[in-house]
């Protein structure tokens, strides 16, 4: 099957290298070696192996994946996702992945030392300068999560506000796509890309991705668990229950994974949350006490200064001096 979307207007007898698909479960073309993919996974959550070791990806999450990708799926739960499949020739003729892959047009992140800070060497350094004369070296770098990490996949977990950008953006590329409206339906859709694209490549803050890998099948599908109920109560009494294990297998196996029990690994799973929506977001405290799992904010704040030796309004106000 080619990924790409033939045009139905009137006079135009052309295609282009994008294509759109909406999905019950695990999308069909990830493993494609034609394209990029950029998923939206809207619901459930599914567990991938990676060479013998377990990533869990559960809603709202982005994922960039390249042309030599290989995911092997393990398990899914309830996934609606929507991806959208592309070459990067459709942004630049230039760039084809022997070029991209070349780095041949990468002047920025080339000049980099190993290490380095990006938004560091961006201040005040010449190089940073150096590396745009032409608009060729800045459209280069919208495919930065596509090559520069050295991995074929990047996953990010999304913020409400994140998720809500991402699903306009791809819901304007699927409609361009599916009616095409006018004959200015290929531009729209040029456009709608850099915009997903750029929205990542600009925020050189650290995203607060699902970095974890877990070697043992049980700490993953808990994990899988932890990550998709962030939101609902959870006992220890209840996990036990779900997954016909007794308590000390489980705090061993966690232990054994992470140094911690299996429900103060939840703990620090949602500490990471709040921080990340203290940081980016204007929710109430109390409004973010409640996304991340817990009923009562007093408690909420004691958990949090327990983990990071503030309070949440503390630390927000922290986080926006710095900004």
């Amino acid at each position: 099957m080619e990924l790409k979307t033939k045009s139905k207007r009137p006079g135009m007898n052309c295609s282009i290298d994008v294509y759109y698909e909406k999905t019950k479960g695990f999308p069909t073309h990830l493993n494609d070696r034609s394209t990029y993919k950029l998923v939206l996974v809207r619901t459930g959550s599914f567990v991938i192996d990676e060479g013998g070791e377990y990533r869990v990806v559960t809603a709202p999450a982005g994922i960039f994946i390249n042309e030599r990708a290989d995911l092997k799926l393990v398990s899914e739960n309830d996934v609606v996702a929507g991806t959208i499949y592309f070459k990067p020739t459709f942004i630049r003729e230039e760039f084809t992945f022997e070029a991209i892959n070349s780095r041949k047009y990468d002047k920025f992140y080339s000049t980099l030392k190993e290490g380095e800070n990006p938004v560091k060497a961006i201040e005040g350094d010449v190089r940073f300068e150096e590396c745009f004369p032409e608009s060729i070296y800045q459209e280069y770098l919208y495919f930065t999560e596509f090559y520069r990490r050295g991995r074929d996949v990047i996953y990010y977990a999304l913020t409400a506000q994140e998720f809500d950008a991402m699903n306009r953006l791809t819901a304007s590329v699927r409609y361009d796509l599916e009616e095409q409206p006018d004959n200015f339906w290929i531009l729209r859709v040029r456009y709608f890309l850099i915009s997903i694209l750029f929205a990542t490549t600009a925020d050189f803050y650290l995203n607060f991705r699902q970095y974890e890998l877990y070697s043992d099948r049980l700490v993953a599908d808990v994990a899988s668990y932890f990550w998709e109920h962030l939101r609902d109560e959870i006992t220890l009494e209840s996990v036990l229950r779900r997954f016909s294990v007794n308590k000390n297998t489980l705090n061993d196996a966690f232990n054994k994974e992470f140094s911690m029990s299996a429900m103060s690994y939840l703990e620090k799973l949602r500490v990471d949350l709040a921080k990340r929506i203290l940081q980016f977001e204007d929710e109430p405290v109390s409004e973010i006490s409640r996304i991340c799992g817990y009923s009562e904010t007093n408690y909420f704040a004691k958990v949090f200064k327990k983990h990071t030796g503030q309070t949440p309004s503390e630390y927000r106000k922290q986080m926006k001096g710095l900004c």
